[in-house]
């Protein structure tokens, strides 16, 4: 049995699916639930729940960056502002956040999300390199400052580095406002497994969409990645209409 380091005991509680009565709660050294056990008499020590219970919330999809900018967009720029055009000034945000900053950033959201119920966050990630589109020293400087906010805030973390190769179907490379979140393959693992191992961070790997990776490195990350592997497959319709055109 895993060693208990704290017991919570409640008068009710959703358990596999259904409500059950008298419901022991036991954490573990490593901060997961060692223990659920349902219809027992309060443990020597527990906390006591004042009332029902229910299981924490999982973001399954996150880009923390992004908070960095909420109420900055919110605005009509011209008859024709839509989702390319908010894109664009996210990219602008993009371009400016230092390793240091996401931290920041990324600690107030995440403490933002504990407050609102939830537990764990999958941090669909692609702001990997240095201002100017090149490599840090460190290939997952921001990944790490993604692990570090979610320590400092207290959340559980799954990290999944972004497949990002192309601007679209029929585009050889990145746009220069892209630069930072160019990858291969073999750089998203890379990534993943530096992190691999830390406490409280899950990992896998994503890819951007389909518009956004070559098919052949769709195949190769899918069969290599060991974790989840989470996909924008489309964002917008017209992405729709270009996969039509471009691959039938």
């Amino acid at each position: 049995m895993a060693a208990v380091n704290r017991e919570f005991w409640a008068p009710r509680a959703w358990v596999g699916g259904r409500w059950r009565e008298q419901v022991r709660l036991a954490v573990g050294a490593d901060g997961c639930w060692a223990a659920v056990d349902c219809g027992v008499a309060p443990p020597p020590g527990a906390e006591r729940l004042a009332g029902e219970v229910l299981p924490a919330l999982v973001d399954a999809h996150s880009h923390a960056f992004q908070r960095a900018f909420v109420g900055l967009s919110e605005r009509r720029d011209n008859a024709h502002d839509d989702f390319w055009s908010w894109r664009d000034r996210m990219y602008g945000v993009a371009l400016k956040l230092k390793p240091e900053q996401l931290r920041a950033v990324a600690a107030h959201l995440y403490a933002e999300l504990l407050a609102g119920g939830y537990s764990q966050v999958c941090e669909f990630h692609y702001l990997h390199h240095d201002l100017d589109g090149s490599p840090y020293a460190e290939p997952a400087e921001m990944s790490l400052a993604l692990a570090d906010a979610a320590q400092d805030a207290g959340i559980g973390l799954t990290l999944l580095p972004v497949l990002y190769e192309r601007a679209g179907f029929q585009a050889e490379a990145l746009r220069a406002d892209q630069r930072r979140f160019a990858t291969t393959p073999r750089q998203v693992h890379e990534i993943a497994d530096t992190l691999r191992g830390r406490p409280g961070v899950k990992v896998g790997a994503a890819v951007h969409s389909l518009r956004a990776a070559r098919p052949a490195s769709i195949a190769e990350l899918a069969a290599t990645c060991d974790g989840p592997l989470h996909v924008h497959v489309a964002e917008q319709t017209a992405e729709v209409d270009d996969c039509l055109a471009a691959t039938g």
